[in-house]
């Protein structure tokens, strides 16, 4: 009997697509059970990410209002823009402001004797830079000085690496003393010119020279080839009727939060409005709602049932989609309870109003009216402010662990600068010998370098305290570290006294190596250090942290909460109301969600972990499917194989009856 080379050979049937039909019978009710549970699963994922992702562009809106501080823009204008331009910063006063440019403000320049060549050697030493008021005879000659006490005195040594005009210039303008170098030819020959980058009469300059051929680039009382090409004076105009003078044509400080830049003289005032606009508020609140409307329409979306279609969003019924519309929307209603006895407290007092459909609409008019009625409150709304009632002290900062809420603030000592009380001066005029006049001063714990008093006569305390300072705050260690102090007379006492400009109980000042010559004409090194000492007080009852002028919460509700208490009160200041903002709470809640181990990450892992499952159990039928298919095989195989034995016995006695019968005949 012949062997059976394939499947259904020897029966004829067409056994593997028997075969594969009975094993695709078995398996559809476990395999289609299977693809619709993968199915639902990955729709789901699918739109988990989609929630992850409206949830993500919402949140950028909601930080950008959380950091916006107050909504308020204040705009400025000018109605001759090209003698006066105008700009202005949030919460600048406010007004209209006549202003007429009588002179502009331009700064000091002085040139050198002339030089044969920009790269020949000039000489070596130092020049010092000492900066005031130059003071002239009627021939421009220079007679003296009445120094700037807060311009620093400063010194550029000469080498002879460095000693030409080109080297001299580039030393100056790389060490950034507040003077600008340049060399220009005359046509008689190189002349180093230097300019103040300051303009103003009290930021003129004079310039020692201390060497060898470094005197045709001096300018003081001795100097006799450098001239003045240019007088630093003062910009003068006049502001509703009232005279005023201010060293820089860029001027900061006349009103409130505004900055004036004069460009040219005029012959009638300008005039200066000053406004504030709303608009941009109204346009951050526009977008912020729209944002969310976009998000509760497309969370709909995913999770309604429209009964015309009979069709169910993918996660229609899912509870934590639902969980998160309702935080959001009551985070979003809630009143800010720190704000409780203002006249805006909710989303609703500037006109946010929730829709019957579950969005949101602005009325733009309420707005309007909540930023003029209480624009701090608008602002405490949406991001971490703080709101003073009260006086001496002001909002710094806030830490995640500060609470909303209203603080009471007390302070029972203010913070004081470190400082030095000199000895007392014998009188005026003082007289500062050459050789006779260095020392060394530690300021907030950083030591000067040694050094000099410029010799001469002092007529005043004022002149001499003013070159006191100039010289402390020169000093390359001091102005490297940030140290700086002030330098004033103690009529009382009738000593200098030098106070560092920190405050708080690391702020010292003490002086060493103080020549004799110079402690008994200065009182300087014989007199008493005093630290400073950092502001004390409570916040909310409780005992703060004090650093400097600033008090900070420790525990409680107040914890990080930071306040400034410059003075000059002690006492009860008032309250601090602190409102973390709806929108800091909302991009809280957003950040919980979308985090990595967030509710959101957790239910979608979840599901992923169920289709990890499913693959487990597609694999497991596959293998139990194939077990099926070959007892299937090997039942036909048997089959197969007795149908073949039975065809070939057939043909054999057929083929014998047939002999037999050809026999007969």
């Amino acid at each position: 009997m012949t062997g059976i080379s394939s499947l259904g050979i020897g029966s004829g049937l067409d056994v593997r697509g028997l075969v594969d039909q009975l094993v695709a019978a078995e398996r559809a009710p476990q395999g289609n059970r299977i693809n619709r549970n993968q199915e639902r699963l990955e729709t789901q994922v699918s739109a988990l990410g989609q929630v992850r992702s409206l949830l993500s562009s919402f949140q950028q809106k909601v930080a950008e209002l959380a950091g916006a501080g107050s909504f308020q823009k204040t705009t400025a204008n000018s109605s001759n823009s090209q003698a006066v331009g105008v700009s202005a910063v949030k919460g600048a006063e406010t007004g209209n402001f006549d202003i007429q440019v009588d002179r502009l403000a331009q700064a000091q320049s002085t040139a050198s004797g002339v030089f044969s060549s920009r790269d020949s050697a000039v000489g070596t030493g130092s020049l010092t830079f000492r900066f005031g008021t130059v003071e002239s005879d009627e021939e421009g000659n220079v007679t003296g000085l009445n120094q700037n006490g807060d311009r620093a005195t400063r010194t550029i040594d000469i080498d002879p690496g460095n000693n030409t005009l080109q080297g001299i210039r580039d030393a100056v303008n790389g060490a950034d003393i507040g003077v600008r170098a340049n060399i220009v030819n005359d046509g008689t020959g190189e002349r180093l010119v230097f300019s103040s980058t300051e303009s103003g009469a009290a930021n003129g300059f004079l310039v020692d020279a201390d060497g060898d051929g470094l005197d045709r680039l001096a300018f003081n009382e001795n100097s006799t080839e450098s001239v003045r090409t240019r007088v630093g004076s003062d910009a003068e105009l006049t502001v509703d009727g009232l005279a005023i003078t201010r060293s820089s044509n860029t001027i900061d400080d006349l009103i409130d939060g505004v900055t004036l830049t004069l460009k040219q003289t005029t012959e009638a005032p300008a005039e200066i409005n000053v406004n504030t606009d709303n608009s941009g508020a109204r346009s951050s609140i526009e977008g912020f709602v729209e944002a969310f409307n976009t998000l509760q329409s497309e969370l709909t979306k995913l999770t309604r049932f429209d009964p015309e279609t009979e069709k169910a969003g993918p996660l229609n019924g899912n509870a934590l989609v639902r969980n998160i519309t309702n935080q959001i929307r009551n985070t979003l209603t809630s009143p800010v309870d720190a704000l409780d006895g203002r006249s805006v407290r909710s989303m609703a007092d500037i006109g946010i109003l929730t829709r019957r459909d579950g969005g949101m609409e602005l009325n733009a008019d309420r707005l309007t009216a909540a930023l003029e009625r209480d624009p701090e409150a608008v602002a405490a709304l949406f991001s971490p402010t703080g709101i003073l009632e009260g006086s001496g002290m002001s909002f710094e900062s806030a830490r995640s662990a500060t609470q909303s809420g209203q603080f009471a603030v007390s302070a029972s000592e203010l913070a004081t600068r470190g400082r030095y009380n000199g000895g007392a001066v014998a009188g005026f005029p003082v007289a500062i010998e050459d050789g006779d006049n260095s020392f060394r001063v530690t300021v907030d714990g950083t030591r000067s370098q040694t050094l000099e008093l410029r010799p001469g006569t002092y007529d005043s305390p004022d002149a001499l305290a003013r070159a006191l300072q100039s010289l402390i705050n020169g000093d390359a260690n001091l102005r490297d570290a940030e140290r700086n102090v002030s330098v004033t007379f103690d009529t009382e006492t009738n000593g200098f006294v030098v106070r560092s400009e920190r405050f708080g109980s690391e702020s010292s000042v003490s002086f060493s190596n103080v020549a004799a010559g110079l402690q008994n004409a200065t009182g300087l090194g014989a007199g008493e250090s005093l630290a400073g000492s950092d502001v004390q007080g409570t916040i909310n009852g409780q005992e703060a942290e004090g650093f400097g002028q600033f008090l900070t919460g420790l525990s409680g509700p107040a914890e990080g909460l930071k306040v400034k208490v410059p003075g000059p009160e002690t006492g009860d200041l008032g309250t601090m109301i602190f409102s973390g903002g709806i929108m800091g709470d909302l991009n809280g809640l957003l950040d919980g969600l979308l985090r990595s181990e967030g509710s959101l990450r957790n239910v979608t892992n979840s599901l992923n972990g169920q289709l990890q499952r499913l693959e487990g159990d597609k694999e497991r039928l596959d293998r139990r499917m194939a077990q099926v298919e070959a007892r299937y095989i090997a039942q036909f195989s048997a089959m197969d194989s007795m149908v073949a034995q039975m065809n070939e016995t057939s043909q054999f006695l057929t083929q014998q009856l047939g002999q037999l019968q050809n026999q007969r005949r």
